[in-house]
C-alpha cells in the first residue's frame, strides 16, 4: 500500500512540474508559449528560445500556442 501511494505521489509531482516551465521565443515580442522546445510554432524564432515558468510567461499576457491546445 505504501509503495502505490508513493508512486502515486511520484507520478502526480513528475507531471506538475513538466507543466510548470515554459518556452517562449526572447523576452519581448513573444505573443504564445510552448510547452515542448522544439514545437512547430517556434520554428520561425529568430531571438532564441528561452525556458521560463508558466506563471511568468502569463505574466507577460502570453496564450498557449495553437499548436499546442
Amino acid at each position: 500500500m505504501k509503495l502505490l501511494a508513493l508512486s502515486l505521489i511520484f507520478v502526480i509531482t513528475s507531471s506538475y512540474t513538466r507543466g510548470s516551465e515554459v518556452y517562449i521565443c526572447g523576452t519581448t515580442g513573444a505573443k504564445k508559449y510552448h510547452y515542448k522546445e522544439n514545437c512547430r510554432g517556434l520554428n520561425s524564432c529568430s531571438h532564441g528560445v528561452k525556458k521560463v515558468t508558466l506563471k511568468e510567461a502569463q505574466g507577460y499576457g502570453l496564450t498557449l500556442c495553437g499548436w499546442e491546445d
